[in-house]
């Protein structure tokens, strides 16, 4: 019996642990928390659930030597680490997040050993590049060249539970969220190259129309250029990969990031309340209104969303802050955590959404428009956990039955993946839907 080593056991793991269990895998699930890694096993009789702390190297080596693969989904920074161990030992592995620097160097070790490294198989990225590489790989089979491509996704409540001024909940912890807040962006607009600072990411934003589902914020979501290359594009005039969000949310981190509440310098904070923080943060005289000296030194109305917010989360509270030490951005995440999480029988929704300008020789023109709408379950799986950890599960079963014969650091964009993957999520109900408008 092959055993696939999980490490991770967060909010978006247990229907990849369930998907292999039921494939009949042995499922080895390690994270620092046992019980979460526990949770998700279920007492399942192939299942096993061990504590581990990632920092401890000798013992990651042990878990990988005794698996056939492995599957990470800890924090991004920690998969090379996870990647050099499974080099060491000759294992594949899957991991959903996107190929950072470190993980790109590992690429030529891996070919060398005839290795698989797989990233970037969840959902944003993951069906994205693969709902998309379908459709730019069936364009140019006719003879056709894509000039614009455009991508969005986002993980957002339900309609029916989208009760909080900020029209967003979380998936899994604040903190990421927040730090891709501090992140800029470049994309390509009409032959143009458009370069984001970081400060400017959220005032870069635009409406799109889903068609029959409504509004969103878009907002550019890091290097799009790059994709150039990963999607075989070359000399394309448009190329941009956006973020979706409900309205609002792009005024409230743009002032938020403006006026300091997204910095990561260290804070003694030992006994003191918010209201405490903030009034010195915004260097408030005494007995000033705090929402009211947000608003003066944002410049803006004291009944504007971003001011209204922080007050409606605790930021102006007399609540005491968590700890002894920590940063402004962790301050109001951890009143994130608890106000925007979840609660028991609330369901989420994936809104994926491309568009495609496709021009032939024959002188005719296409746009292809794709669109994946997925709610959770009720009483089931959340959409998001399911779109993010299923593909990384079959992406899995391909390399442990042979079926992926390509090595080295990839990404899902070839159809030896992309096909069979986008074809086991439609039968578990996840696909996308095409329309085609030509002129």
């Amino acid at each position: 019996m092959q055993k696939i080593l999980v490490l991770g056991a967060g909010l978006v793991a247990r229907p990849l642990v369930q998907y292999l269990l039921d494939k009949g895998y042995e499922v080895i699930c390690a994270s620092r928390t046992v019980a979460k890694a526990e949770a998700l096993i279920g007492g399942h009789a192939r299942g096993h659930a061990h504590a581990l702390d990632l920092a401890d190297e000798a013992r990651l080596a042990e878990f990988i030597a005794a698996a056939d693969l492995a599957i990470s989904l800890v924090p991004p920074p920690l998969h090379p680490v996870v990647a050099r161990h499974c080099l060491a030992t000759n294992k594949p592995m899957v991991t959903t997040s996107y190929v950072s620097p470190e993980m790109a160097a590992l690429d030529g070790e891996a070919r060398a050993k005839g290795l698989v490294i797989i990233n970037e198989i969840g959902v944003d990225p993951g069906i994205d590049h693969m709902s998309a590489m379908r459709i730019i790989d069936d364009v140019k089979r006719r003879g056709g060249k894509i000039a614009a491509f455009k991508s969005y996704c986002g993980g957002l409540p339900a309609p029916q539970h989208n009760d909080n001024p900020f029209g967003y909940k979380f998936s899994w912890a604040p903190r990421g969220v927040l730090m891709a807040s501090r992140n800029g962006a470049q994309y390509l607009q009409d032959g143009r190259k458009v370069v984001v600072e970081p400060a400017r990411l959220f005032r870069d934003m635009h409406i799109l129309q889903v068609p029959g589902f409504g509004d969103f914020e878009a907002y550019p979501n890091r290097d799009s250029i790059s994709y150039q290359d990963v999607y075989g594009l070359a000399g394309i005039a448009t190329l941009y990969r956006g973020t979706l969000r409900n309205m609002g949310w792009c005024d409230c981190l743009y002032n938020y990031r403006r006026q300091g509440l997204l910095e990561l310098e260290p804070l003694e904070v030992g006994g003191r309340t918010y209201a405490q923080l903030m009034r010195d943060h915004l260097d408030a005289a005494a007995g000033e209104d705090l929402r009211a000296a947000f608003a003066r030194k944002a410049g803006l109305p004291v009944d504007s969303l971003p001011a209204w917010n922080l007050h409606w989360l605790g930021m102006f509270s007399d609540r005491k802050i968590r700890g002894e030490q920590t940063t402004m951005l962790d301050a109001m995440g951890d009143l994130m955590f608890e106000k925007l999480a979840y609660k028991p029988g609330e369901l989420d929704l994936i809104v994926l959404f491309h568009d495609f300008q496709a021009v032939f020789p024959d002188g005719h023109q296409e746009r292809i428009t794709s669109h994946l709408i997925d709610f959770g379950q009720p009483g089931g799986d959340s959409a998001m956990s399911r779109t993010v950890s299923l593909p990384a599960a079959i992406a899995a079963h391909m390399l442990l039955r042979g079926e992926i014969t390509e090595t080295g650091v990839l990404r899902p964009v070839v159809p030896g993946i992309y096909n069979p993957v986008l074809d086991e999520l439609a039968s578990l109900n996840i696909a996308c839907r095409e329309h085609t408008e030509t002129y």
